[in-house]
């Protein structure tokens, strides 16, 4: 199809010192908020979804429409859990220097449990190619959850108003091209691919948030992915104390993060670095720490009840046996 035959956008170049973007913990709570959102996938909270008006966001300058909420799914044979996405318009109500348009959000939700999902990649197919740029590999179970919600995320963010920039002079008042991306885990990987394709489609990609991500393609695609997008806009990779996923997979299969790290320690302190694989933020603990800490997943400073793996309205269990991801 089409996205399977893009052109390279672009090419890595040398490295440069990285923008010192300024960092909101007011807006990246509500961003947090956006990501806890896409748990609410099921009965009454998802029909609840439709009328929230994200209490959160209108702190941080900007408010929901939730007449425009809609939900993107799409079933896979072989994941338990179909893929799940929230769309919704976004409006600012204080615009600030890094929020300086009225856009869409996408807030993708992690899938299944933590003990599984590190169970499946203990199997690691090779990185594929990714037509987005010259020399870029990313791992196959991600780019193929991510092509499968493409399919329905465009026109669903077209349903709403949202369209590629050629496009605002036909689509009528009130249309926008810009995007902003939030997601967990999984969902993290999947939105950071989504940017990249969209991106090319004609859409704008804005101020994101993505929380525990897990390392997603080669040196090249993390190279070309800050050329593209995080020294040109502010993109914060968030993670948290001792949490395993943002170790994973490992680097010495190849991969590496993208920037920019926003790192929390277990006090809620939080330390930024504009560069990737910075031992002062996740980096910092030894690989075979990591796996005792599975609980590090869920748990954040941010999310509303001190957790972000769960509705913003729902209290989580306070022995999480499984976790989500």
């Amino acid at each position: 199809g089409t996205l399977l035959a893009l052109l390279p956008l672009a090419a890595a170049q040398g490295p440069e010192p990285a923008p010192l973007w300024p960092y909101s913990e007011t807006t990246a709570r509500a961003f947090a908020t956006l990501t806890q959102a896409s748990y609410c996938d099921e009965g009454a909270d998802r029909q609840a979804l439709l009328e929230w008006e994200c209490p959160e966001c209108r702190e941080a300058g900007f408010e929901l429409d939730p007449s425009t909420t809609r939900f993107v799914e799409r079933q896979e044979i072989w994941q338990p859990n179909s893929t799940f996405a929230m769309i919704s318009r976004l409006r600012l109500t204080e615009p600030k220097a890094l929020m300086s348009d009225d856009g869409c959000v996408v807030s993708v939700r992690g899938s299944e449990t933590l003990t599984n999902w590190i169970r499946d990649l203990q199997f690691w197919r090779d990185p594929v190619a990714f037509e987005w740029c010259d020399g870029c590999f990313v791992e196959d179970g991600f780019y193929t959850v991510t092509k499968s919600l493409m399919v329905r995320l465009v026109p669903g963010l077209q349903e709403i108003g949202c369209v590629p920039e050629q496009e605002l002079s036909k689509a009528g008042p009130g249309a926008t091209s810009s995007l902003y991306f939030t997601g967990h885990s999984l969902g993290a990987a999947v939105s950071t691919l989504a940017m990249c394709l969209l991106q090319v489609l004609g859409f704008r990609v804005k101020l994101s948030h993505i929380f525990e991500s897990p390392r997603v393609g080669n040196h090249v695609f993390a190279s070309v992915f800050d050329q593209e997008f995080t020294r040109k806009i502010p993109v914060f990779r968030m993670t948290y104390n001792k949490d395993p996923v943002p170790h994973l997979p490992p680097k010495r299969f190849g991969f590496r993060h993208v920037n920019y790290e926003v790192h929390y320690d277990k006090h809620g302190g939080y330390t930024i670095c504009p560069e990737a694989e910075d031992r002062r933020c996740a980096d910092r603990y030894p690989l075979l720490g990591f796996m005792t800490h599975g609980s590090d997943h869920c748990t954040n400073p941010l999310g509303t009840r001190g957790s972000i793996c769960y509705c913003p309205w729902v209290d989580p269990p306070k022995v999480q046996q499984e976790l989500l991801v």
